[in-house]
């Protein structure tokens, strides 16, 4: 298959590909004021939506982005504005309790409902469509009527499902009707719109190193350092150490297939299986003349940095996609990441011994479409100085003994990696096309990878804990294992709590 022949998927995303556009180029140069209110860090779907947020409470924040407004997982995501989150509130429930888990959904909720309401006003399309769960293995039908009573328990009208419209056999399904879909590049670049419709600014191609941790705030970047009152950490991990999330934080890469397809023969629902291989389908209907309708297929989810071949996992999920759907041509496929949060419920709030004045969002668990908006409430509301009635179940859940239990079990993890890695060098040999190798001696290993645009080799240490990089032979990047940091064959920082790039080496 053609596109499979491809040595890289990283930037293939169907919403930026569709356009014409790359993440990496900035569309604005705007200089970076020395000072603000406050400052919103990343300009992804939760920082945009904070910072428009706290437009429409009067304050004019200043948003500043590493690469490009929705260059991170907001541009990669498959964009599903459901309420119907596979396991996820079942989840929630045994870790933190049924109000945890009530609270969750109530937050969910509302920022879906804000969210598709700025999206209506400033003519984004929004689909919507059925959200199913559902499984075709003993276990996940276990899976599937679990989940069907906890979200029944929070508050959500799902009922079983018998007639559906996946072409093949299922065990069990549930559903809930009046759920959404979207473009989210059209959605996060509509909240720019608002944003500075209401006086607030964005800065894009500045990424954030660091912060003086004396108040008030002194921000500092690569174009210098800004003064500001409160922050908002809006990247997804925190980049920040001092506020321990990464601890507490697993991340995650999952795919997108996207296929040239007949909408009247592929499923129109939003489906999402709960059996060990994850399946998530939904349609992207085209935009323009000359495109194509789509069906996108997800899946294949594995922890980053994991010891496998990223592009076995592609394959196997064009195999699938080709056994039981009735696909055409393959035109983009691509991944992103997200963050697993210990004990399930994501970690929204202020981070303690700042007098509320540094925030956090993260650990979403692949549901960011209604938990960016629910964020950017909760930190809204409590810069405001009026905490929503729900924010509390969101200040941190590792004091159940789940999340005790499920950050226990990370650390473990995290500790065998860095005592294992560096012990399983490769001794030096030629590497093949497309191929990446950590060789060298175990206090300074070196990255050696070699593909279309050349030969290079950088430091084999992640610059953020020190963990020993993998090689993903799909994304044709350098990976960390232990809190997901990720970096360009050359060494440039993409992603993850890493601000420093890599050091360049000679083999």
């Amino acid at each position: 298959m053609k596109d499979l022949d491809r040595t890289a998927i990283g930037l293939d995303a169907v919403w930026w590909a569709r356009r014409g556009e790359s993440p990496e180029e900035v569309s604005s140069r705007v200089e970076l004021p020395r000072s603000a209110t406050v400052v919103v860090v990343g300009a992804g779907l939760t920082g945009m939506s904070t910072a428009v947020r706290l437009a429409q409470q009067g304050i004019e924040p200043l948003v500043i982005e590493a690469r490009r407004v929705g260059s991170g997982t907001s541009g990669r995501t498959n964009a599903k504005v459901s309420l119907l989150q596979g396991s996820l509130v079942q989840g929630i429930r045994r870790a933190a309790g049924a109000e945890a888990a009530s609270a969750y959904v109530t937050a969910n909720r509302e920022g879906q409902a804000w969210l598709l309401e700025l999206a209506q006003a400033r003519g984004v399309e929004v689909q919507t469509h059925t959200a199913v769960t559902y499984a075709v293995t003993p276990s996940g039908e276990r899976k599937v009527r679990d989940e069907l009573s906890a979200v029944q328990a929070a508050g959500l009208d799902a009922q079983p499902l018998v007639e559906h419209d996946l072409p093949f056999a299922v065990r069990s399904a549930i559903s809930l009707e009046d759920q959404a879909q979207v473009d989210p590049l059209a959605l996060v670049r509509a909240l720019r719109e608002e944003l500075e419709s209401l006086g607030g600014r964005v800065v894009e191609g500045v990424r954030v190193t660091g912060l003086n941790w004396r108040r008030p705030w002194r921000l500092e970047t690569e174009a210098g350092a800004v003064r500001c009152e409160r922050v908002v950490l809006a990247t997804q991990t925190p980049i920040l150490d001092r506020t321990l999330d990464f601890a507490r934080l697993t991340g995650e890469r999952s795919y997108v297939l996207a296929y040239e397809a007949d909408l009247s023969r592929v499923p129109h629902s939003m489906s999402l299986s709960l059996d060990k291989r994850t399946r998530s389908l939904r349609t992207a209907p085209a935009t323009a003349a000359g495109e194509s309708d789509l069906l996108l297929v997800g899946g294949n989810g594995h922890t980053v940095g994991a010891r496998i071949s990223t592009r076995a996992c592609i394959d196997d999920l064009d195999q699938w996609a080709r056994e039981y759907l009735e696909v055409g041509e393959l035109r983009w496929a691509w991944s992103a990441q997200d963050y697993r949060a210990a004990g399930a419920m994501p970690r929204i709030g202020p981070v303690p011994g700042t007098d509320e004045a540094l925030f956090v969002a993260t650990g979403y668990n692949k549901w960011g479409l209604t938990n960016a908006p629910a964020a950017a409430h909760i930190i809204t509301a409590d810069i405001m100085g009026s905490p929503l009635p729900y924010a509390g179940a969101f200040r941190g859940n590792t004091s159940s003994i789940r999340g005790v239990a499920d950050a226990a079990k990370h650390n473990a993890r995290v500790a065998a990696h860095l005592a294992g890695d560096r012990a399983r060098l490769a001794l030096p040999k030629d590497i093949a096309h497309g191929e990446g190798r950590v060789t060298g001696n175990p206090l300074t290993p070196t990255a050696v990878a070699e593909v279309d645009r050349g030969r290079c080799a950088v430091s084999a240490v992640c610059t953020h804990l020190g963990g020993v990089l993998s090689w993903n032979d799909a994304e044709q990047t350098w990976d960390c294992p232990l809190h997901a940091s990720r970096f360009t064959m050359e060494g440039a920082v993409i992603e993850g709590p890493a601000t420093r790039p890599l050091g360049r080496r000679e083999e």
